[in-house]
């Protein structure tokens, strides 16, 4: 074989690997979003199991917002146990459920060994960071989840105004979401039709030390209502997905949706609260 027959054959082996490569990519990106999918469909069937259980959706976040001191006394602590946690023994964990002390916070003993345990059903295989374990802040120790709770619409229009400190939640009724602070909704409550409110969603605040450990409360989040799925985030948290084009959404009836990141704000809006009146 010639120096030129090498080139030739070479420049032909490279010319079909430019071609080959991008459909290999193209496949696996297809079977994680296809996991991704599966995971939050999980999500959404444990949710149902509880609602049927229970009578309704677990509590988005238990002792989430801040009370204020007594006269010259100490802070309470919150508990701030996140809605994860109250799923537990739908997704087939029974030892972490019967592990975790619902007296105490989510971030003491022993619920942050609870919390420290990483759920591959919390996960979606598409994300970019390969850190699964948050290594600052008050949950350092704890297993990072890419997906969140639904608590409403958040921005002008949407907010308490003027704010109610004794109010135990934050946003006007009709933008709140399915996932709440401090008490669980019915689903008689999801007058928007279960089927197109959604309750848990991909984020764009995946695995940070801020807000994204399943344990941690705060893992419930108000999208603001002028940011698009995959926009810029203007608050700590929103909806965005590693997958191009869109990220997916759970829905109160346990059905999964990609939703396309060029949905009409108003029609996004309107999938994210319970009785906005939309349907």
């Amino acid at each position: 074989m010639t120096l030129v027959e090498l080139l030739v054959v070479m420049a032909i082996i490279g010319m079909l690997t430019a071609l080959v490569l991008p459909a290999v990519q193209a496949a696996r990106e297809t079977a994680r979003r296809a996991r991704c999918h599966s995971n939050l469909r999980e999500l959404g069937v444990a949710m149902e199991l509880h609602a049927d259980r229970n009578g309704a959706y677990p509590i988005g976040c238990i002792e989430c917002k801040f009370i204020a001191p007594p006269p010259d006394g100490p802070p309470k602590l919150r508990r701030m146990i996140a809605w994860n946690v109250h799923l537990l023994p739908f997704l087939e964990q029974p030892a972490l459920w019967d592990a975790f002390d619902f007296s105490t916070t989510s971030y003491q003993s022993p619920n942050k060994a609870v919390g420290a345990n990483v759920l591959s059903e919390l996960l979606c295989p598409s994300t970019h960071s390969d850190v699964l374990i948050a290594p600052t802040g008050l949950w350092k120790g704890t297993a990072f989840t890419d997906y969140g709770g639904i608590y409403g619409i958040e921005g002008p229009g949407h907010d308490l105004n003027p704010p109610d400190a004794s109010a135990p939640q934050w946003l006007r009724d009709e933008s709140l979401g399915v996932l709440l602070y401090e008490e669980p909704v019915q689903v008689t409550q999801v007058t928007d039709g279960l089927s197109k409110t959604a309750c848990i969603a991909e984020t764009t605040a995946r695995r940070l030390a801020q807000e994204t450990e399943w344990v941690n409360g705060h893992n419930v989040f108000a999208q603001e209502a002028s940011t698009p799925i995959n926009g810029p985030v203007n608050q700590i948290n929103e909806i965005g997905s590693s997958h191009s084009g869109g990220a997916s959404l759970t829905f109160c009836d346990g059905h999964v949706e990609f939703v396309s990141e060029s949905i009409d704000q108003p029609v996004l809006n309107g999938l994210l609260t319970k009785a906005g009146g939309e349907r």
